[in-house]
């Protein structure tokens, strides 16, 4: 990572986890601005847990810091009107709610008081969201729930983008068309913060990675410096 890098998120010796049960264990991570970070690591290493601790679904008392500002005490909601969109594992769309309903609940994080949405920008990037905007969320595959779940975030206008593994259970073409509608999202500004298991879907976005493991970060690097084959092997234990 470039020394000068603006940071938009930042945490400090995270512990977190459920209950007695100790998930992170230190998690140090600085997220560059306008940039994709990767966090990887085999299932159950707390990737999922340290998301849902930035977004205050999971609590810390250990500094998070979002645009320099700790935001660790804060309520989701109130993480969320900073500016920080978050997709969860498994999406969590409102099966009974039509398509731009669910889009137009992602409003309640904006800033300002518009509780609307740019449909020519949201349906620009997910044109199968356009046409069925009238279709009820449950009745969508697992790939247009997935980019469903992405545009609701999206119509929040957040800074930073949260994804928990958005190529889960969906088929190959889905995952390119996805990858292609965030890196155009970076190009205009967005920041990203990834975690994902399939390797190939995060060589396609992230410039910088973090690899997890029992709770803790131990090993991080640009992607010029990442050995992708260690990786995979890695990744396959």
């Amino acid at each position: 990572m470039n020394p000068g890098a603006e940071i938009i998120l930042e945490t400090k010796n995270v512990h977190a986890g459920y209950g007695e049960s100790l998930i992170l264990r230190g998690m140090d991570l600085k997220a560059q601005r306008g940039k994709v970070t990767a966090i990887m690591g085999r299932n159950g290493v707390g990737k999922s847990t340290f998301l849902r601790s930035i977004m205050g679904l999971v609590r810390t008392k250990d500094a998070i810091l979002f645009n320099n500002e700790e935001i660790q005490n804060r309520s989701t909601y109130k993480r969320a009107k900073k500016g920080i969109g978050y997709v969860p594992q498994g999406r969590e769309i409102i099966p009974k709610l039509t398509v731009y309903e669910n889009i137009l609940i992602g409003t309640e994080s904006r800033r300002d008081s518009v509780r609307s949405f740019d449909e020519d920008e949201i349906y620009g990037l997910f044109p199968i969201l356009k046409d069925f905007r009238n279709r009820l969320g449950g009745d969508l595959s697992g790939g247009q729930q997935q980019q469903l779940a992405i545009a609701r975030a999206l119509a929040g206008k957040p800074e930073l983008l949260v994804l928990d593994e958005p190529a889960e259970g969906i088929q190959p073409s889905v995952t390119i068309e996805i990858a292609a509608v965030l890196l155009k999202l970076v190009e205009k500004g967005l920041s990203v913060l990834l975690v994902e298991q399939k390797l190939d879907f995060a060589r396609r976005l992230s410039d910088y990675y973090y690899i997890m493991d029992r709770g803790k970060v131990i090993r991080h690097n640009d992607k010029g410096m990442i050995d992708f084959d260690e990786l995979k092997k890695f990744l396959s234990i």
